[in-house]
């Protein structure tokens, strides 16, 4: 059972990254999600079999099959992607001592949230945009789900407040040179997510992968300190390594500070 469940969620998973980007490039064009996907290029409507979540790229190598125009590698990533955000998230929780129902909503929690994350990473990554409506919106679904589930609703509103208030003093205060106007929205949404003081080491992981990363690019030369780096992915890993790693993250900070 627990084989097809996996086999399920994968598939489930990377149907909703095709879902995903279907949704990024609407909400970038303003255009309604309804009506069939076509060609960017040459905006031919597509045909099932190359709608197929990630294999219909690779049958494709990677072009349209009527204008020959290349494929952005946004979709078979962000497929990718959330194929497998989405088997982590069923694995994490499959085998937890509580009622099924529980298990799914949480199940389907952590699914959601890592849907809305792979959406507003690839907003940042290609266009260095913050989709604002949909993060907000985002966050109060996000925020009416946890309650559901047990959240401290008190813990939610700290949270949401605090990182939100700490992303915006860095904006004011570096002028936004350190980070963009549109990352303080998505604090709301992290400290809405993982509630305080959870959401201060999410905070804290993002900063850690993000500064890692620049320091690794900088030695490799790939950007300057002129470059301007995105910052919405730091802060979505922070906020799903904070989630599902809490514990042993937490474990390894007492250790460091004592």
């Amino acid at each position: 059972m627990l084989f097809f469940g996996a086999i399920f969620v994968l598939i489930l998973g990377a149907v909703l990254g095709s879902f995903a980007n279907v949704l990024i490039i609407r909400m970038k064009e303003g255009k309604s999600i309804g009506g069939r996907s076509q060609c960017m290029t040459c905006m031919k409507k597509l045909r099932a079999s190359e709608l197929i979540p990630i294999a219909s790229w690779f049958m494709l190598h990677g072009r349209c099959r009527s204008c020959g125009k290349g494929i952005h590698w946004q979709y078979p990533v962000v497929e990718s992607a959330m194929a497998v955000l989405s088997l982590v998230a069923f694995l994490r929780h499959v085998h937890d001592d509580t009622t099924w129902i529980m298990i799914a909503a949480v199940i389907g929690f952590e699914i959601a949230l890592s849907f809305i994350l792979l959406v507003i990473t690839a907003f940042d990554f290609r266009w260095k945009l913050i989709p604002v409506e949909f993060v907000i919106s985002s966050a109060i679904i996000l925020a009416a789900w946890r309650l559901l589930i047990g959240a401290n609703w008190i813990e939610l509103v700290l949270g949401a407040v605090v990182i939100s208030a700490l992303l915006g003093m860095i904006v004011l205060l570096s002028r936004g040179t350190m980070m963009g106007e549109g990352d303080p929205f998505i604090g709301l949404l992290m400290g809405t997510v993982l509630g305080f003081p959870l959401a201060l080491l999410g905070l804290l992981v993002s900063f850690i992968v993000g500064g890692s990363a620049a320091a690794a690019l900088l030695i490799e030369g790939s950007v300057t300190r002129k470059t301007e780096v995105p910052f919405v992915p730091f802060l979505a890993a922070g906020t799903l390594i904070a989630l599902w790693w809490s514990e042993p993250l937490l474990i390894i900070a007492r250790y460091a500070i004592g």
